[in-house]
């Protein structure tokens, strides 16, 4: 886990890089920032939840970022573990009330196969859902 938290702050500290247009990340933020907000962590897991969707070089490329180019497994434990105590919800113990969309929105046309969606429900608490985007009917009617 301590190798895969490692790896999110590397891509966080890229991002954070990548966005302020800066020098490559370092221990201290750039003098010349500005106000600029984003969520590593939660764009990390979106990202590590496309790669468990993901294959080939799209899967690779994926996994070197998020992960030092090391296997899925660490990568989504890492997800599981944000997912099950960082974006666990504590409204009902006076903690506070925490709200993540996690969502696989698919065609009704195309299914998803049985071991992502495993991956998606099991893993990073998603919510899988056929969609006919065809004639864009509400998923939540």
């Amino acid at each position: 886990m301590r190798l895969s938290i490692a790896h999110q702050t590397r891509f966080a500290l890229c991002l954070y890089a990548a966005l302020t247009s800066s020098t490559p990340p370092s221990a201290t933020p750039p003098s010349n920032s500005s106000n600029t907000i984003f969520s590593p962590l939660s764009i990390h897991v979106a990202l590590g939840l496309l790669a468990a969707g993901s294959g080939g070089a799209t899967r690779d490329q994926l996994l070197a970022a998020l992960a030092g180019g090391g296997a899925a497994d660490g990568l989504h434990a890492l997800g599981e573990e944000v997912a099950r105590v960082v974006l666990a919800d504590g409204a009902e113990v006076g903690g506070p009330r925490i709200a993540f969309a996690d969502a696989v929105f698919v065609d009704a046309s195309v299914k998803l196969k049985p071991a992502f969606e495993q991956v998606a429900v099991e893993k990073y608490n998603a919510e899988t859902l056929s969609v006919d985007f065809q004639h864009k009917v509400d998923p939540f009617a």
